[in-house]
C-alpha cells in the first residue's frame, strides 16, 4: 500500500505515480450518466417518445432497438471514463486526468480543499471500496470524486491533506487519526429515526417534492396530457353525479390525501439521505456521517465556517426543533446577489433541540452567550414601504390600467394588498440585528424564522445605504458581506448603521484573527 504520510514526502510522494480507479468504478460512471439523463426531465423521454410514436406499427421493435442502443452507449460511455480517468497526488496537489470526448486536466491543491467527504455507496461496500469527494473553495461543485478506491487508501489520502501546513489545525495528526475513528471524535449529535421523522415533517422537502411534480407536469407533452384526461373523465362523471357537500367533502379529502402523501415522501427522503445520522468534533473540526444506501463521512474544519444558520419552519415551532446550516465559502456567479452556490453540498445539522443548539453553538462559538441573544427590531417606515410601494402602488395601477382593457371587476385586486398585510406585519415582526460587538445576528422570517450568526472578523466589506426617504427620516438600510453570503438589515437609524459599519471595518483590519 503506497504511504501517503507527510514525512514521506518531499518533491513528490513516493509511489504517487500514475493510478487508476477500480475496474468496479465503471458502476459509479454507468450511475452518473443515468442521473445526469434523469435530470434533463421528461424533454428526453419526449423525444423517444415521439421517434416511437412515428414509426407507426413497428413501435415494439423500435423501443427495443432504442433501449439496446442506450444500453450500449452507455456501457462503451462508462468503460471510457473509467480507462480515461487517471489520478496522482505530488507533495501539495491532486493531478486528475478524466474526459472521453473532451479530455480535461484538473490540479487541485490542497490548501483549497475545504471539505473531504468519504462516501460508500452500497454498490461498493462488497469490494471494500468508496468514493472520496474533494470539494474546493470556489467550486461549482465537487471537483474531485475519487470512485472506486480502496478505504485505506482514502483514509492515508486525507491524512495526508489534513497534515499538509497550509492547511493543517496545530493537533493536524491527532485531527487525522480521530477521523479515522468515529468513536474517537466526540459526538455531537446522533440522530435515530425517530428523530428523522421529526425532520422530515418538519422542513420544507415537501414543497420541493411538490414543486418537482408541478414542473413534470407542466413539461408533459400533449399526446400523454390526452391520455391523463382519458384516465380522468371516469372519476370526473363521478363527481358530476354528487351532491354539493359530498363533492366538496370529497375534494377536501383529496388535497389531505396528497398534503399527506407529500409530506410521507419528505419522511421517506430524510430517513434515507440521514440515517444514522452522526456529528462530532474533535481538535477544531467536525465530522459528519450520514446516509443509507451511501455512507458519507464528511469532515469540515471549524475555521472554514463562515455563518451558521438556523432555520425554524412553523411545523419545527411545533415539534420544538430547529434546523442548522454550516455556511462555507462558495462562490457563485450570483455572489452578489447573496446567494450560496446551490450546486454546492450544504453541510446540514438536521432536528436540534434547544439543548443541541447551544452544544453546536459553543463549539463554534465559545464566547458567545447565545442565550442572551435579543434582537432589536427595524423602524414601523419598513411596513409602510412593503405596503404602499412594494404592494399597494403597482397593484392599483395595474388593476386600473386592466379594468380599460377588459372588465371593472379587474378593480377587486386592489383588495390583494390588504389580504397579504397580516404576512407583511408577521415578517416585519420577525426581521430584527443584534451585536454584541464580536458577533452579528440577524433574523427573518414569517410564522416560522431564520437566524444567521456570524463572528465580525469574518465579514470581508460592510456598507451603509440611504434612499431619499430614509435620509429625510434618518433611517439606512446596513449590508454586511462575507465570502459567499450576504445579510441587509434595512430601515435601521443611521447612526447605528454608520456605527456599526466604523466597528466592523475596525474589527476587519484591526484584527488578525483569520476567516479561513
Amino acid at each position: 500500500m503506497t504511504d501517503f504520510s507527510a514525512e514521506n514526502q518531499d518533491a513528490t510522494v513516493p509511489g504517487s505515480e500514475w493510478q487508476r480507479l477500480s475496474p468496479m468504478s465503471v458502476i459509479y460512471f454507468i450511475l452518473r450518466f443515468v442521473v445526469g439523463f434523469a435530470r434533463q426531465g421528461i424533454q428526453n423521454l419526449a423525444i423517444f417518445g415521439g421517434i416511437v410514436f412515428a414509426t407507426g406499427s413497428n413501435r415494439l421493435g423500435m423501443i427495443v432497438f432504442g433501449i439496446g442502443v442506450a444500453l450500449v452507449v452507455l456501457l462503451v460511455a462508462s468503460v471510457l471514463s473509467y480507462i480515461n480517468f487517471r489520478f496522482r497526488v505530488n507533495r501539495n496537489a491532486f493531478l486528475i486526468h478524466r474526459g472521453v470526448l473532451q479530455k480535461k486536466r484538473l490540479t487541485l491543491s490542497f490548501d483549497r480543499i475545504q471539505n473531504i467527504a468519504i462516501k460508500e455507496p452500497i454498490y461498493f461496500r462488497p469490494f471494500g471500496l468508496v468514493t472520496m469527494a474533494l470539494e474546493s473553495a470556489g467550486s461549482a461543485s465537487e471537483e474531485v470524486n475519487l470512485a472506486g478506491i480502496d478505504r485505506r487508501v482514502a483514509e492515508e489520502l486525507r491524512k495526508a491533506v489534513l497534515a499538509r501546513p497550509a492547511v493543517a489545525e496545530p493537533q493536524a495528526a491527532a485531527v487525522a487519526d480521530a477521523l479515522s475513528n468515529e468513536d474517537s471524535a466526540g459526538v455531537l449529535l446522533h440522530h435515530k429515526v425517530g428523530e428523522l421523522v421529526r425532520y422530515g415533517l418538519s422542513n420544507n422537502n415537501m414543497w420541493v417534492f411538490a414543486g418537482l411534480a408541478a414542473g413534470a407536469i407542466s413539461q408533459v407533452d400533449d399526446k400523454v396530457g390526452k391520455m391523463i384526461n382519458e384516465w380522468l373523465k371516469l372519476p370526473e362523471s363521478y363527481i358530476a353525479s354528487l351532491d354539493t357537500i359530498t363533492a366538496t367533502l370529497l375534494g377536501i379529502a383529496t388535497l389531505v390525501a396528497l398534503f399527506a402523501f407529500m409530506m410521507l415522501l419528505s419522511v421517506i427522503g430524510a430517513i434515507v439521505i440521514y440515517h444514522d445520522y452522526r456529528l462530532s468534533f474533535e481538535d477544531g473540526r467536525f465530522l459528519r456521517l450520514k446516509g443509507l444506501f451511501e455512507r458519507s463521512e464528511t469532515s469540515l474544519p471549524e475555521r472554514k465556517v463562515q455563518a451558521l444558520e438556523l432555520k425554524q419552519p412553523w411545523p419545527a415551532i411545533l415539534l420544538k426543533r430547529r434546523h442548522a446550516t454550516l455556511l462555507q465559502v462558495g462562490f457563485s456567479n450570483d455572489w452578489e446577489e447573496g446567494n450560496l452556490n446551490p450546486k454546492q453540498s450544504k453541510f446540514i445539522v438536521p432536528s436540534l433541540t434547544d439543548e443541541n443548539t447551544a452544544k453546536l453553538v459553543s463549539h463554534l462559538y465559545p464566547d458567545l452567550d447565545f442565550g442572551g441573544i435579543s434582537f432589536t427590531g427595524v423602524n414601523p417606515m419598513y411596513l409602510k414601504r412593503l405596503f404602499f410601494v412594494d404592494w399597494a402602488s403597482p397593484v392599483a395601477l395595474l388593476s386600473v390600467s386592466l379594468s380599460f382593457l377588459a372588465t371593472p371587476w379587474f378593480l377587486l385586486l386592489n383588495l390583494l394588498p390588504a389580504l397579504i398585510l397580516p404576512f407583511m406585519w408577521l415578517n416585519y415582526r420577525r426581521l430584527g440585528y443584534w451585536s454584541d460587538g464580536r458577533y452579528f445576528a440577524v433574523r427573518t422570517g414569517l410564522i416560522g424564522h431564520k437566524l444567521v450568526l456570524f463572528p465580525l472578523h469574518k465579514a470581508q466589506s460592510v456598507k451603509v445605504t440611504r434612499t431619499p426617504g430614509q435620509r429625510r427620516r434618518g433611517l439606512a438600510t446596513l449590508t454586511i458581506k462575507l465570502a459567499g453570503h450576504k445579510v441587509k438589515i434595512p430601515y435601521v437609524p443611521d447612526l447605528v448603521a454608520k456605527g456599526a459599519r466604523d466597528h466592523i471595518l475596525r474589527v476587519i483590519f484591526a484584527g488578525h484573527t483569520p476567516w479561513m
